[in-house]
Formats: C-alpha cells, structure tokens, sequence
C-alpha cells in the first residue's frame, strides 16, 4: 500500500478558493449618456452632446446661444425618461424640461450636421497650425537654420491608467 506524500495544507486550499477575482474601483462618469439612449439617437439620425448652460451660477448666453446657432437643440424630459432618475428636469427659466446634470444640459443635432462641424473646426485647426509652421519656416535663415521636426498626436475618450 502506497502512500501520498504529497499533501496540501488547508490553508492554502482556502486560500486559492478564497482568491477574488481583482477589481479596480473605477470613478463613475456622471456625464455617461446611457448606451440605449446613444443607441436610439444614432439610429434616428441624431448626435448628442452635453451643452453648457451655467457658469458659476449664473446662466451662460453667451455659450448656449453660440451652441443654438450651430444647430443643437435641447433634449425633452419625455424624449428620455431612462435618464431621469440620473438627472434632473429643470421646471422653470429659459431651460424648462430639458434634462440636466449639473451645469449641464442635454442637447441633440442631426449627425450629418455634427459630422459636417467637427470636419470644419478639425480643417480650420490644421489650417492654422500650417500657417504658423510655414510663417516659421519662412523666417530661417541660412545661417541658422530652423528644422521642424514636432509631431502631433491627438488622442481622445481614452482614461489615464496610472501603474501601480
């Protein structure tokens, strides 16, 4: 009769049971727009946006009539009710029934238009940035010659991960 030398103690057999699986507290994104939502106005033809309307306490015209102009137009209580126990409605003023979250409101725009708007503005920002580039490459001199070796790298909707 053989005997098992090879035994493993309780300790760590609770242990390796014990082990939880590991977990990150991320910090909740209170502007998150729930992806049903996003969903549905992607597939009606809308984007959506949070769009300033306070600032410091008091309303912000400037901000929110520039954003009117573009196109964007404020979303209804009604329009959105898996985000009100989120959010709140504003009942009166110049913002009533759309959906807030803090100084913040809800706002909708066909997505042909918003595509069309960051195509401008990104267009406009690279204008600009050849301007300086070509008025600085104009300025050289022979004698001291100006080389322009940056690069740029635009990165967005990425959260920063810190190493432990």
């Amino acid at each position: 009769m053989t005997r098992n030398l090879e035994t493993t103690s309780r300790t760590a057999t609770t242990r390796e049971s014990s082990k939880r699986k590991s977990m990150v507290f991320e910090e909740p994104n209170w502007l998150a727009i729930p992806e049903t939502v996003r969903e549905r106005y992607l597939n009606a033809g809308m984007s959506l946006r949070w769009i300033r309307v306070l600032i410091n306490n008091n309303e912000d015209y400037q901000n929110v009539g520039k954003r009117l102009a573009e196109g964007w137009e404020f979303v209804n209580s009604e329009e959105v009710p898996e985000m009100l126990h989120s959010s709140f409605v504003r009942d009166t003023g110049r913002y009533q029934g759309s959906v807030c979250r803090g100084d913040l409101a809800l706002a909708k725009m066909p997505t042909e238009l918003a595509q069309s708007r960051q195509e401008f503005y990104e267009n406009r920002s690279r204008d600009m940035v050849a301007a300086v580039n070509a008025q600085l490459m104009n300025s050289s001199d022979s004698r001291m010659p100006i080389h322009n070796q940056s690069k740029t790298q635009v990165s967005r909707g990425k959260i920063p991960k810190f190493q432990d």
